[in-house]
């Protein structure tokens, strides 16, 4: 299950966390926090001795009448070496945000990612330190996630807060590594409602034998890895991740063996809602490392590591700038 942190993807959340706020007149809500030196606009955070300061930041906080749709996405990326921070929350409102279990011992699923560079083998991934153990036997991990959302500007679409985490990860040779990461701020950060829509991709399926009709597709290229995901609705999306060198053949899916080309469908925000392929085939047709552009077609069975629910997917077909 180590590999499962590898698959990280930047629009998607699991589970619910509330969180308290208050909200005046003006559209913004806020709570108390000690602001952060940080310049409006940017996203910035200290690591390893130094101050990364983001060149593109892009944020989104996703509202709906279902709580478990509804989910604030902020990215960091440094144009210098392709180095990037992520934070999911889980929730669309301010308020404090960690790891640990709430009141009722429920999980909260915040995500949160940095990688050093574009060329890293994967994320540093903060985790509660229960899921450091289960994954990766790290009994001297300490957990210190927090992420305070302190203003969600309605009018403006600005959003403000501060974060801080430990990641770690086990790097290529099999050894578990660890990153600090504090003084984490972004201050007026411009937010969209929807992740943007890349006009030029398309991305077909049949799911359960049902036209899947996907609202949006979005592309990235990052830790020398293609993600694909087709949206509908707030979260529900059919992932396809494959390596950034990857040429046109035929590849088998197998999670058992390898995340190199791997699939996931996920149903909701929930940590039941979260399913892998386990056996299937991607076929890439076409893909030009230079424009960027690739084609293929996939198919595959679905299963959760948490439920005995299963899913098919048949007659995938994709044809992505990324």
């Amino acid at each position: 299950m180590k590999k499962r942190y590898v698959l990280f993807i930047s629009i998607l959340s699991l589970g619910l966390f509330s969180g308290s706020c208050s909200k005046d007149e003006s559209g913004r809500e806020e709570v108390d926090v000690i602001d952060k030196v940080v310049e409006s606009g940017k996203l910035q955070f200290d690591v390893d001795g130094k101050t990364f300061v983001s060149t593109t930041v892009q944020a989104i906080v996703s509202v709906s009448s279902i709580a478990e749709a509804s989910y604030i996405s902020i990215s960091g990326l440094s144009s210098t070496n392709g180095g990037f921070v992520q934070i999911t929350v889980p929730s669309s409102k301010v308020g404090t945000y960690t790891l640990k279990k709430n009141l009722s011992g429920a999980k909260s699923n915040l995500t949160l990612a940095y990688s050093p560079t574009s060329a890293e083998y994967s994320a540093f991934i903060g985790l509660a330190e229960e899921d450091a153990i289960s994954e990766f036997n790290a009994f001297d991990y300490k957990d210190t996630a927090s992420i305070i959302i302190s203003s969600i500007d309605t009018k403006t679409k600005k959003i403000s807060g501060t974060f801080q985490f430990t990641g770690i990860r086990s790097n290529s040779n099999n050894k578990l590594e660890n990153k600090i990461i504090t003084k984490g701020s972004f201050k007026d950060i411009s937010f969209t409602n929807a992740i943007p829509i890349v006009n030029n991709n398309t991305f077909s399926a049949k799911l359960d034998d049902t036209e899947y009709v996907s609202a949006n597709v979005t592309s990235s290229s990052i830790m020398g890895k293609i993600a694909i995901a087709a949206i509908r609705g707030g979260v529900e999306s059919i992932i396809v991740n494959l390596p950034g060198t990857v040429k046109p053949g035929t590849y088998d899916i197998s999670i058992e063996k390898s995340y190199d080309y791997s699939l996931m469908y996920i149903k909701n925000a929930t940590e039941k809602g979260v399913f892998n392929a386990d056996s299937g085939t991607i076929v890439i047709l076409s893909h030009d490392t230079t424009k960027k552009t690739i084609s293929g077609t996939f198919s595959a069975s679905f299963k959760s590591f948490l439920t005995t629910e299963k899913h098919e997917v048949n007659k995938g077909a994709f044809t992505i700038s990324y």
